[in-house]
This record gives structure tokens, C-alpha cells and sequence, in this order.
């Protein structure tokens, strides 16, 4: 058991506190009151109230016994600030969060650092990246070093595929499996005979050249993108109208702020700038909505994000993406038929676990708000399970092994599978049986 100091329990940093107590030692400090008293009731961890970046408030959380600190305030400089304290305190690992990506940079000034920087903006621009590149589904995600991909694909009316059971469907050779299932917002693990309904969504993990199967079962068609509309031009939506400018794509920005959308139209050359506001059907039709492929609305407000996709899809864009902080808002995204939005917290969330490997796991991602993990874990001379069948592991029911990589080639694990050394096992799992995973998977 390690000892974690939290700085900040705004959304990122309540998430991870939550986490992180049920198997580690964690000592909180939050400014606000009301805060503290909540995880106080709510959580098995040390809450003190003062500013992270307040020495003495370090001192009294015994900075200098903690194994890691995690800065995750919503203040930049209070998380930079607050992580070159705990180097000074001779910390062994530390995790600083921050929006502007300029921030990165601090990391190295101190020779030899321990510090590392999550920038929200960059990890948002390569989820929406990868969206854009398969604009078909709900979700990507890369595992296995990219070898290894997560799509999450919404299941229509009159596809092949609904009503059948899934048993039916094992590719031949296999490249893909079902590994998740998420019906009226609750996530299971698919069996053999578990049959999809119109409004499901799966999780299909596998290799990508399994996308030509996947095509036909769900009657996927797929458009290239050519022509992007952003709504928000602070960091993120900069960020990611660089990024896919320099890919070659036609990227119209819309910021309703004078000087931002000044500042965006001197910084992104080749982007142009509208200035006006994004839930505007005037502002929306006159950047070109209705010719354009993609709209991202990455503003800083949930609901004008949701208002923007909305009438961008009452003129005729089919596919959008939505930033969300709120997680209340996931559910109603998807039940208004809004189906691509990435969660701001979630992403930090991911990115710093990914970071710590305290589990075992070689990497984690979070799904649905933490309803659904993704664990990846390498197999050594002392893993548990090496030599064992699968059907012989005793595997949680609320998990499943969905693909081993081993020697660069994907195997998918039936029963009879045995884990060797130097394989890497991607896992599917629900948060109640990930302590149970990682107690068989890891050595």
C-alpha cells in the first residue's frame, strides 16, 4: 500500500480519490468546506482543508511521506507550483494536471524531474482525433502500442446482428470479440448467447482490418471527413484546430468572445475564424455548417455544447462530438441521440492512472464515467496464471481476457488458452471485479 497525496478534489481529483482509497493510503486537501466535510462522509482517506500550494497545508498532510502526489486543482499554476514542492520534499512521484499545454514545459526545468504533466487540451485532441478517423463510432481507443482497438458501435434498427446470438458472429479467423455491452446505461459482459437489441451499444476490442467484418454487421457507412466545424476557440478548440489543419482538413473555428477569436484567427493560420456564438443558427449557417462533415462544439459549457450539436444536426450534419464536464450529462447525451462526446475529467482521470501502474496493469482506461475498465497486463516468470488454462483461473463473471498479444500477433483467448511470458492480456472489466483481475493477473 502507498501513500497518496491529492491536491484538489474538484471533479478529477474527487474521481481519483475515490479510486485510488479503496486500495491505497490517500490524505486529501481541498479549499472548499463543503468538499472536505463530503469526503469526509464519503470516502476512507485524511481530508485536510487548505490551498495546495500552501506550505504549511503541505506540511500538516506530511508531504514528504507520500509515495506520489496528484495535482489536480483547476488552477494551473497552483498544480505546477504545488508539484515543485513535493520534488523539494523529496516525493518520488508526482502528477501535475493542467489545461494549458504551455505547462508541460515547467516539468523540465528541474534537472532529472519526477514530475509529470497531463495537459488536458493535448489529451483531448488525440481522442478526438481518433474519432474523426473512425467517425462510425461512439468511441476509439489503442491498446497493445496501437496494435489493439476499442470501438464502441450503437446497434440500429435492421441490422444483421440484432436478435441473433452473439456466439453466431465469432469471426473466422478471429480478429475481433465483444467484450462490453451497455443497455439503458448499464454496462455488462456479453456472452455467447447474449442477443443485441436496437438502442444497445457494444465494445468490440480487435485488430483494426477487423473493421470490413464489423462493417456488414453493423451496416456501418463509412465517409471520410474532409470538413470540420469547431464551436469554442479557447485552448482545447485551438489545439485541435491545429492538429487537424496540419491533417489536412478544411477547419472553420466559431468563438463568441472578441478577443479570443482574435487571438485564435492570428494563431491558426489557415483556420477561418467566426466570431459569434455557436448556438446561433445565423452564425452557424454562415460558417458553413450545413456543408461541412463534422462538428466538435469544445466550448467550456456543457449545455451550450449540447445546444450546438443539436442544431448542427437539424441541418443536416449527421456526426458530432460534444465536450462534457458534467457526468450527469452522459446519459441525456445519448438518449437525444447524441452518441460521440468525450468526458474532460474522464480523459485527465485516465491519463493519470495510466501514469501510476499501481494495480500491476501496464495501462487502464475508464469508460461510461468509470461504469467499464480496460486493463492491459504483462505476463513475467511470476505471474499467477502462467501455465494455467483460462477456464481454470477462476475469472471474475464481470470480467473477460478479450485479446493476448503475443510475439506482435493478437490471440483471442478461449478456455483452453495458457498464458506464457513476455504476453500481454488486455482486459474487460466492471469496477467490481477489477481488485479480483489485478489479484489473478498481476504476479
Amino acid at each position: 500500500m502507498q501513500r497518496i497525496l491529492i491536491i484538489g478534489l474538484g471533479q478529477v481529483g474527487n474521481f481519483l480519490s475515490k479510486e485510488l482509497s479503496k486500495s491505497q493510503e490517500v490524505v486529501v486537501i481541498e479549499k472548499d468546506a463543503e468538499l472536505i466535510a463530503k469526503a469526509k462522509e464519503t470516502q476512507d482517506v485524511l481530508a485536510i482543508q487548505g490551498n495546495g500550494d500552501d506550505p504549511v497545508v503541505l506540511r500538516q498532510a506530511e508531504i514528504e511521506k507520500a509515495d506520489i502526489v496528484l495535482a489536480a486543482t483547476g488552477d494551473d499554476r497552483t498544480n505546477i507550483l504545488a508539484s515543485f514542492i513535493a520534488h523539494a520534499s523529496g516525493v518520488e512521484k508526482i502528477v501535475a494536471a493542467v489545461k494549458d499545454a504551455k505547462y508541460a514545459e515547467y516539468a523540465g526545468v528541474i534537472d532529472n524531474s519526477n514530475i509529470s504533466v497531463v495537459s488536458s487540451s493535448g489529451i483531448i485532441s488525440e481522442k478526438i482525433s481518433a474519432l474523426i478517423s473512425a467517425p462510425f463510432a461512439g468511441r476509439v481507443e489503442f491498446f497493445a502500442s496501437g496494435q489493439i482497438e476499442l470501438l464502441k458501435l450503437r446497434v440500429h434498427e435492421g441490422v444483421p446482428i440484432i436478435n441473433e446470438k452473439l456466439r453466431n458472429f465469432v469471426s473466422s479467423p478471429r480478429n475481433w470479440t465483444f467484450v462490453g455491452l451497455q443497455r439503458e446505461n448499464r454496462i455488462t459482459i456479453p456472452r455467447g448467447d447474449t442477443e443485441l437489441r436496437p438502442g444497445d451499444f457494444v465494445f468490440a476490442l480487435g485488430v483494426p482490418s477487423a473493421l470490413e467484418k464489423l462493417k456488414k454487421l453493423f451496416n456501418l457507412k463509412i465517409q471520410k471527413v474532409h470538413s470540420v466545424i469547431i464551436v469554442g476557440g479557447g485552448k482545447v478548440g485551438c489545439e485541435v484546430a491545429s492538429a487537424l489543419h496540419e491533417k489536412g482538413l478544411s477547419v472553420r473555428l466559431i468563438e463568441s468572445d472578441h478577443d479570443r477569436a482574435r487571438a485564435a484567427a492570428e494563431e491558426l493560420v489557415g483556420v477561418m475564424v467566426f466570431e459569434g456564438d455557436g448556438t446561433d443558427l445565423g452564425i452557424l449557417k454562415e460558417a458553413g455548417v450545413e456543408k461541412s462533415d463534422y462538428l466538435l462544439a469544445l466550448t467550456g459549457d456543457d449545455e451550450n455544447n449540447v445546444l450546438s450539436a443539436l442544431l448542427a444536426k437539424n441541418l443536416g450534419i449527421d456526426r458530432c462530438t460534444v465536450l462534457y464536464s458534467n457526468p450527469d450529462y452522459v446519459e441525456v447525451l445519448e438518449a437525444i441521440g447524441i452518441d460521440r462526446a468525450i468526458s474532460v475529467n474522464m480523459a485527465v482521470a485516465n491519463a493519470i492512472l495510466n501514469s501510476l501502474h499501481l494495480g500491476g496493469e501496464a495501462n487502464i482506461s475508464l469508460l461510461y464515467e468509470g461504469s467499464g475498465e480496460i486493463l492491459e497486463f504483462d505476463v513475467n516468470e511470476h505471474t499467477k496464471i502462467l501455465g494455467v488454462a483460462l477456464s481454470e483461473c477462476k475469472m471474475p463473471h464481470d470480467s473477460v481476457i478479450g485479446v493476448c498479444i503475443r510475439d506482435g500477433k493478437p490471440i483471442f483467448p478461449g478456455g483452453d488458452f495458457v498464458a506464457q511470458v513476455g504476453d500481454r492480456l488486455v482486459v474487460f472489466s466492471l469496477p467490481a471485479a477489477v481488485q479480483k483481475v489485478e489479484e489473478i493477473l498481476v504476479s
